[in-house]
């Protein structure tokens, strides 16, 4: 059980980004037009790309932090945060710089229609400007989360959740702004965490800032192997990415109703995807913590525990959708036909947690060991099978082809990452 008490806290705190992604997608759902679901939609998963494509920070700067724990060392600690937190805003810079081209490569990947495409850019526009702010945040949840500071975790992400509701109805149901107020108020909600975050390391902190010089931070082996992980992760984020701005870009293809209903379905994958993903926090940070300590009795509790819950966890929101579906479908939008087409392929996000389970929470085992190579390898492998599916499966079946391409990349996902999991046990003694 402590394993799960350990894992909700970071449940909450990973539903941040794709609570305020749903919460945005339902208040705009029922506005009356489904133009406005693809507009948002189409918007989160832009930056849910970006997110993706940089989340090596926030992940290899919890496995720094665990290891560090486990080691007893409180310049490690204090390095890992400083190193994930600078990365983090540099990154952030070069975002803003760059989104004239991020802008244009968007409208390639969507070829949004031309209601969808002005309320696209209002959205994209107004949460450009604040990435940096957005991935220090995000970053510095994942030192957070490594370091077992729970109660911190789960109210940076409650906080930021509360506001970005509260917002959303006052600037879309009670001011009207629609589109804009919903990127006003999720801009908001990512300041307030990004605040709430450097106020509590700042009451937390295991030693100032100035403890630990600049060039001890950006040199050595630690640097070297964040870079290292960092590369393998990017591969592992890219053939995320593939994966879901594909399925966005077939989706788009398909015509406006039928993308709003995919992009509903893929929102509801985004929340059950990130409950398994607390359970991969805590793998993480008991794995990081296993290799600190060179325990490898506690490694294989925890792949042990893991291997339990997330298959436990998989099956309860299976049968758990599939018994509410129709109330949770309602609950996005009050258009009965966009319902009507989503019900026609929601079965297919009933088995995703039970498939996608293993390779999610597995996945934070191996980062927490920042054993990262066979997340590379399994990913690459994962993406042909997703390519080759979705080529030959959407001219023969269409919609239902590209959902089966879906589940085939979390079922590939899962199998081959299981495979490295023996080298995986061997390394531990070795580190």
């Amino acid at each position: 059980m402590e394993f799960i008490k350990t894992s909700l806290p970071f449940t909450f705190s990973t539903m941040a980004a794709s609570l305020m992604g749903a919460v945005d997608t339902a208040v705009v759902g029922h506005l009356g037009n489904y133009t406005y679901i693809n507009a948002v939609s189409l918007g989160a998963v832009i930056f849910s790309t970006v997110y993706w494509l940089f989340g090596f920070l926030k992940i290899s700067t919890s496995g720094f932090a665990a290891q560090a724990l486990g080691q007893h060392d409180r310049k490690l600690l204090a390095g890992a945060f400083i190193r994930g937190v600078l990365a983090a805003f540099g990154i952030g810079l070069l975002l803003v710089i760059l989104q004239e081209p991020i802008w244009r490569t968007a409208l390639l990947l969507f070829n949004p229609d031309a209601a969808t495409r002005p309320m696209l850019e209002q959205y994209y526009r107004m949460l450009i400007w604040i990435m940096p702010l957005t991935l220090v945040f995000q970053t510095a949840q994942g030192w957070f989360a490594g370091t077992l500071h729970v109660r911190i975790a789960v109210l940076t992400a409650l906080a930021s959740n509360i506001i970005n509701l509260l917002l959303d109805v006052l600037f879309v149901i009670v001011l009207h702004y629609e589109v804009t107020g919903v990127a006003a108020a999720t801009c908001i909600a990512n300041i307030t965490g990004f605040l709430a975050i450097l106020y509590f390391y700042a009451k937390h902190k295991p030693l100032p800032l100035t403890a630990v010089p600049l060039r001890k931070i950006f040199s050595g082996p630690t640097c070297r192997q964040m870079l290292q992980c960092g590369s393998h992760l990017t591969v592992r984020m890219f053939c995320m990415i593939i994966m879901v701005n594909s399925f966005m870009h077939q989706s788009s293809a398909f015509g406006g109703e039928l993308l709003a209903a995919n992009s509903i379905l893929f929102q509801i994958q985004f929340i059950m995807g990130d409950i398994l993903t607390g359970l991969s926090q805590a793998g993480a940070i008991y794995s990081g913590i296993a290799f600190g300590e060179h325990d490898r009795s506690m490694l294989n509790d925890t792949l042990r525990i893991s291997f339990i819950w997330a298959i436990g966890f998989g099956l309860l929101q299976t049968v758990g959708y599939y018994c509410c579906r129709h109330a949770i479908l309602g609950c996005f939008t009050n258009l009965h036909s966009v319902i009507a087409t989503a019900q026609k392929y929601d079965l297919f996000i009933a088995f995703f947690p039970l498939i996608s389970a293993l390779g999610i929470v597995y996945y934070g085992v191996f980062n927490g060991a920042l054993y990262t190579r066979p997340i590379c390898i399994s990913m690459l492998l994962t993406a042909g099978c997703y390519l080759t599916a979705y080529f030959t499966l959407i001219p023969l079946y269409g919609n239902i082809g590209l959902w089966l391409a879906f589940l085939i990349f979390y079922i590939a996902r899962s199998s081959f990452l299981l495979f490295f999991v023996p080298k995986l046990q061997q390394r531990v003694a070795l580190v």
